[in-house]
Formats: structure tokens, sequence, C-alpha cells
């Protein structure tokens, strides 16, 4: 018996209703599948090899004691400690001078004479006389120049003795102390370091440049070295010649506080630990606690770094420290 048309009409609906509930079906097992996988609870894929943890290469030499102080850097002139000016006993006009710049000469010396005549009266040509013993620096005064008691004919200065006259900044008053150790440079002996001390402070600060005026001392003496040659000096404030110090860069901070990373040979891991920080200078930091000399301080790598991360030490054990 072949089914009519009404029976083909109402078996079409319930065949395409089978097929809507099994893609429906379908589509929420998949769902749940992928849920699960991406959950805690669900099935992970296995671990590979790539997934392991790799170890940072990092840069950590020793910390050894090497030293480090704090200076401050200034210009100043070199002078005589002792200078005059020589000055005539009479006046009149100067008729001869007997030494020239660069001349040693010894106290009570003739180095001028003065002829203190006057029109219609002749009087003997007055001697002028050194009044140190020392080199003359400065000639003020030229052959026939009328001079009086207060005209300088020249200056005689002490040069075996010379001191560094420089105005240290006011910010930096505080730190300075006499017997301080202080590094001489001169641009015309680049190759040269001179060591001095402070040896006087002024006693009040200029109030226009507010600045103190500052004594130092050289502690050698060497002939090359006259007055008025420009001085670069480096005074001393603090020194700690048994200081353990690290780069700048090896220090990071955490919550606020300096700290650094301890690369552990044995173990293979960084330790992160907090550090005590000390004075600052030419790109080195002094670590005063959290630190024993030997103990391998991270130098390069750190950044990439978190507590107990595995590293893997390279560099050289005496390279930058």
């Amino acid at each position: 018996m072949k089914p009519t048309a009404c029976h083909a009409f109402s078996y079409a609906p319930r065949l395409h209703r089978a097929r809507v509930v099994g893609a429906l079906l379908t589509a929420i097992i998949t769902s749940a599948l992928i849920f699960a996988s991406c959950t805690p609870g669900g099935s992970r894929r296995p671990s590979t090899p790539d997934s392991q943890e790799s170890a940072l290469a990092v840069d950590a030499p020793p910390i050894e004691p090497t030293g480090i102080r704090r200076t401050i850097s200034v210009n100043g002139e070199i002078e005589a400690l002792s200078s005059v000016d020589v000055l005539p006993a009479s006046g009149g006009e100067l008729i001869e001078i007997l030494v020239g710049v660069g001349d040693r000469v010894a106290r009570d010396q003739v180095v001028a004479r003065v002829d203190p005549s006057r029109p219609g009266q002749v009087f003997t040509p007055s001697p002028v006389r050194a009044p140190i013993s020392g080199t003359v620096t400065r000639l003020s005064a030229r052959v026939g120049a009328q001079v009086s008691t207060q005209s300088p004919i020249a200056r005689i200065a002490t040069t075996d003795r010379l001191q560094i006259v420089t105005p240290i900044p006011e910010r930096f008053i505080e730190g300075v102390a006499i017997d301080q150790q202080a590094i001489v440079r001169f641009d015309a002996f680049p190759s040269r370091e001179y060591e001095a001390r402070v040896s006087r402070l002024a006693p009040v600060v200029d109030p226009q440049a507010r600045t103190l005026e500052t004594i130092l001392s050289l502690t050698a003496v060497d002939s090359r070295v006259r007055p008025g040659l420009f001085a670069r000096v480096e005074i001393v404030l603090v020194e700690r010649p048994a200081a353990l110090t690290v780069p700048g860069a090896a220090i990071v901070q955490r919550d606020g506080d300096p700290h650094v990373y301890i690369a552990n040979p044995d173990s293979g891991r960084a330790t992160l630990r907090r550090v005590t920080t000390g004075i600052e200078s030419d790109g080195r930091v002094e670590v005063r606690s959290g630190v024993e000399e030997g103990e391998r301080v991270v130098i390069r790598g750190q950044n990439l770094l978190d507590d107990g991360a595995l590293v893997r030490i390279i560099g050289t054990d005496d390279g930058d420290q």
C-alpha cells in the first residue's frame, strides 16, 4: 500500500526535527569537552621538554673590597705662599732695574734704583731692596717712570712654597675640613697627578658668590709647578678603602628598598636580598650590609630575574665587579 499525500506530509516534519535535535546534542557535547579541557580540573596535554624551566644567563662575579670615596671637583689657581710688592723708600725717577722676571733674589738685595733729585736739587740715587728672599714674579714699572713710595716696582714670591686657592660652593662647605686629602691636576701636565691637603679655610663665606675660600698645600715640591697655573682639584670628602662596591645597575628597587640578586653556584638559583647602601661615586655604589665578601652579586641580567630563578653564571671572576 503506497502512502498517501497526507502520510508523506506528516513524515517530513518528524525527520527534520530529528536532525535538528541531533545537531544540538553534538554542539552541546563539543562545548562541554572544550570547557572541561580549559578548566583547572579538566584534562591537559602532557608536559613536553619545551615547557621546562630554562636557566637565565647572568654575570655574577664574587664581590671583593675595592674601596670607594666621595669627592667634589673644583677649580683653583696656584699662588705663592708668600708674595710681596717691592716699594721704593723715596719717590723720584726709576733710573735702573737690576733684576728680571724669574730671577731669584735674597732679602735686602738691591733690585732697582730711584733718583729722588728735584729741579735745583741733586741727590744720590736711592737703592730699592728686596723685602724677602724669593723669585721675581712681576715687574710693575719701567725705567724712566716717575714712582712714589706707594708705587710697586716689582713683586717677589716664595715659589718654593706654593698653595692652591679655590672657592668651595656653599652646599659643600659642611663636608670640607682641615687636612682633607685632595688630588690636583694641571692642564699643563695632563698625565700627572699631585697630592695636596686642605690647609686653611676662610672664616667667612663670600656673600656675593656664596663660596668659601679654601687654601690647599701641595705635599711635594715640583719645579715645573709655578704660580698662576690653573688647577683642577678633587677634594676627598669621605673615603672607605675596604668597602664592598657594585655597579649602580646591580641595585634593584623592590618595595622602595635597595636589593641585589645573589647567584648561588651550588643550587643554580638567584636569591633576592635587601641591602644597605652608602657612598655612590663614578657609577659604583657601596654595599654596607646584606652581602658578604666572596658572594656572587648579579651585575648583568638582573632585570630579568625573580627571586629563586634558575640562573647560569657566565663571565669571569675578575671581570667588572
